[in-house]
């Protein structure tokens, strides 16, 4: 286990970057303004980290360690059903299958929105997409997939090829956690779950058709009233 005090000191100096973020491009932070804005010294830093990316590298990959590990937990409800999940039932386990995802998006929400803050750069977007493409393409084929090769079930041969469906149907889940993780919506992680299994379960334009944009206040901010 890592000594509270190297932990504390590599908080401060994590945070010391983040601080930096907020106001201006990673491009334009130094490694001393890091040092300053941490309180720190030049050789601790370097104690720790090569370089602003190096330190920039380990913050995403507390948060994609534990990405990971909260989508394969999430796959376990998925594995354990027995039966062929119907519309209806995909969208219940979605309140399950993404709980433990959800709520690490929310734990990393702050520190999330800041690294996918224009200062920031892509990486950590890029690395979000490839593990949850990885994860999702397990979690299509157990909810969609095999229920197309039930033999009571009647589906038509999709035009579209299968890869291009995965990047469908990831490109969705993963836009909607990285909107609600970048907006200062205050939609709730059950709200958000929710809106994931319509998702799942909804073409765009069904979704469209059901949204009564009447109800909006502002216009320009989308709806959460759906008509299922």
């Amino acid at each position: 286990m890592l000594d509270i005090r190297i932990q504390n000191t590599k908080s401060r100096i994590q945070n010391g970057l983040l601080e930096l973020l907020k106001q201006r491009p990673l491009n334009d932070i130094t490694t001393k303004d890091i040092i300053e804005s941490a309180e720190a010294i030049r050789k601790t830093f370097y104690t720790y980290y090569k370089d602003k990316r190096d330190l920039l590298m380990e913050i995403e990959g507390a948060i994609i360690t534990n990405l990971q590990e909260a989508l394969k937990e999430d796959r376990k409800c998925l594995t354990q059903h027995s039966s062929f999940p119907d519309k209806e039932e995909i969208f219940r386990l979605s309140q399950e299958s993404f709980a433990h995802t959800v709520q690490v998006c929310s734990d990393y929400r702050e520190v999330s929105r800041i690294l996918l803050s224009p200062n920031s750069d892509i990486n950590l977007l890029t690395r979000i997409k490839r593990i949850t493409y990885s994860e999702f393409m397990h979690w299509g084929k157990l909810l969609f997939y095999f229920n197309s090769q039930h033999p009571s079930t009647n589906v038509h041969p999709s035009p579209i090829p299968v890869d291009y469906l995965f990047e469908i149907y990831t490109g969705t889940l993963t836009n909607i956690i990285v909107h609600w993780v970048r907006s200062d919506d205050r939609i709730s992680t059950s709200a958000l779950r929710e809106i994931m299994g319509y998702a799942q379960t909804h073409s765009p334009v069904e979704l469209i058709y059901s949204t009564n944009f009447d109800e909006q206040a502002d216009p320009d901010q989308p709806s959460h009233h759906f008509n299922s």
